[in-house]
């Protein structure tokens, strides 16, 4: 089972080497299987056809993207004061918009346009995405008990809003030298910090 689940995460390396090259018109199942040198019928052993591989290859991809080592928000549900909660937060989110990071927001941003025309590539994300930020809502809902976040805001839909924040910040990536992405970084903390902070 081992070396099943260990050629299965080649042929998705490899896939994913393709679609980084060439987006999904350079996947080619006879590219794949001369890459790892094995016969391109044996991938359909993985994988019912060359959509399922793509989808596959897109699924681990954007979670590749996602759980790569950083400071993660969930560490704020350790915190014992509400300044140090803020600052676990911040330090999260300077994390996610560092430059070397754009690539991993480039990615999940192409992994969620091809999913507006694959639903079955939308429900794995969607799966992805809840898994990943429900981590992130706990943290909030930690916040909110320590009375350090406002209780009228809902946990699951502030972590998807966070979300969208850091992917969004590709927009202006994008159009280079139009953007101060210092300026852009202190709105975008600012904001998620004001938004969170309990009136008390």
């Amino acid at each position: 089972m081992a070396e099943e689940q260990s050629t299965r995460t080649q042929i998705l390396e490899a896939t994913i080497a393709l679609l980084k090259r060439g987006g999904e018109s350079a996947v080619k199942v006879c590219l794949v299987a001369d890459e790892l040198g094995i016969a391109a019928p044996s991938l359909y052993h993985h994988f019912a056809n060359r959509s399922g591989l793509i989808r596959a290859a897109y699924v681990e991809w954007y979670w590749q993207c996602l759980r790569v080592d950083g400071v993660s928000p969930e560490l704020a549900a350790v915190a014992e004061t509400q300044d140090q909660y803020e600052g676990m937060l911040r330090a999260s989110i300077q994390w996610s918009y560092q430059a070397s990071r754009h690539e991993a927001r480039s990615v999940r941003m192409a992994v969620l346009g091809a999913a507006q025309n694959d639903p079955l590539l939308a429900s794995e994300i969607n799966s992805v995405n809840r898994n990943f930020l429900n981590g992130v809502a706990q943290s909030i809902t930690y916040g909110q008990k320590k009375g350090w976040v406002r209780s009228d805001i809902d946990p699951m839909a502030l972590a998807y809003w966070a979300h969208g924040q850091i992917i969004g910040r590709v927009v202006a990536e994008m159009d280079k030298g139009v953007v101060d992405f210092a300026e852009w970084d202190k709105i975008s903390l600012d904001a998620m910090i004001g938004v969170i902070r309990s009136r008390k």
